[in-house]
């Protein structure tokens, strides 16, 4: 199908934030707060970098309706010590009738000037189609696409697996498949062991997690987005007001040894109630700290009745701690990770350890 030449693509401003709202809405992808959309793009911490940059664009027809979007997030990575301007793809939404101008959106966002990287991490299966034939690169780190999973809700979690093997009855076998589930769990040790620093609950971000992010930056060269007090606050702004989402920090003699921010996520996973480890950081990637933070979130989900914890990364150093914990996982039907690159940058991203991405990355 041809695309329609009446409907034109623009920048999309702030002024567009309800006709975008509208457009997501309409095409399933829930309500869109206009006040703290807005707040977002308003209060991110390098507002200056990005001024040249447009936070997404619109398709809009002669008469001057919005009936396509997709986001532009900004997004400031190191890599090296060498400061990238990224770009995240996200919200995009297009009205039926209107879908043949849908790839114009997509190759809008990969053409633009001015950025270093410009990634796609939550890829659809339509979206993987039309990213392969275009032959954009995937983010080589292939243990993405197995998830972590560590049940804390055995019956919740069995249910769900029977589920997602579209196994008839996963209801009434639930109840048997939990105890299962609990009987091989507490043989395979999985999701269990003894902190061995002290993981406490903070109520925000302080002071020291700028100098964290210099031990950070400082460590294994990886593409970062950056992690200072600023940046993590405007990235977990919302969850954090609404209460949905809880700071984990292990520390020796009030020294920041590491965090994950864990962030609750009702019926995301096939009805559970799951509590994500959207981002973990360790000095040195110590694999001890990143254990107890682990742990420290899977007690967490006990203590919060939650039915289990996920982790989804492809970094190796992060990828050994968990796996450690044995957890369970299966393997995802597409993959959602793409990027392209500044030709110079390109070469030096062709490897699992040159990457720090997980759901932090994610909008």
């Amino acid at each position: 199908m041809k695309p329609d030449p009446q409907v034109r693509i623009r920048p999309a401003t702030l002024a567009d934030t309800q006709a975008i709202g509208q457009v997501q809405k309409r095409n399933g992808m829930g309500d869109l707060d206009p006040v703290a959309w807005r707040s977002r793009w308003e209060a991110f911490p390098f507002v200056p970098e990005f001024r040249d940059i447009p936070i997404g664009w619109v398709l809009e027809t002669a008469q001057g309706a919005v009936v396509g979007v997709l986001e532009n997030v900004h997004s400031r990575f190191e890599f090296g010590g060498r400061p990238i301007k990224g770009v995240v793809a996200a919200g995009w939404a297009v009205d039926p009738e209107f879908r043949s101008n849908a790839l114009t959106l997509m190759t809008t966002f990969l053409r633009q000037k001015g950025v270093d990287l410009s990634l796609i991490v939550s890829a659809s299966p339509t979206t993987e189609r039309l990213l392969t034939a275009m032959k954009i690169a995937r983010i080589p780190v292939p243990d993405y696409g197995s998830p972590c999973f560590w049940a804390v809700n055995n019956r919740a979690f069995a249910k769900a697996a029977l589920i997602r093997r579209s196994i008839p009855g996963a209801a009434l076998l639930a109840w048997p498949a939990g105890l299962a589930l609990f009987a091989s769990s507490l043989f395979r040790g999985s999701g269990r062991g003894r902190e061995t620093s002290a993981v406490r609950r903070l109520p925000g971000f302080d002071e020291r997690f700028d100098g964290l992010w210099q031990s950070l930056n400082s460590g294994a060269t990886r593409l970062r987005a950056v992690r200072t007090k600023a940046a993590l606050e405007w990235r977990f702004r919302t969850e954090l007001r609404h209460g949905g989402a809880a700071i984990l920090a292990a520390e020796q003699e009030g020294m920041l040894l590491g965090y994950a921010v864990i962030v609750r996520r009702d019926g995301a996973d096939l009805g559970m109630q799951v509590i994500d480890v959207v981002d973990i950081q360790a000095i040195n990637d110590d694999p001890v700290t990143m254990r107890d933070l682990f742990l420290a979130s899977i007690r967490i989900a006990r203590q919060e009745s939650a039915d289990a914890v996920k982790f989804m990364s492809g970094t190796p150093a992060k990828r050994a701690p968990a796996d450690a914990l044995r957890p369970y996982t299966y393997r995802l039907p597409i993959w959602q990770l793409y990027f392209k690159a500044a030709p110079e940058l390109s070469a030096a991203l062709s490897t699992a350890d040159s990457w720090d991405i997980s759901v932090f990355d994610t909008y």
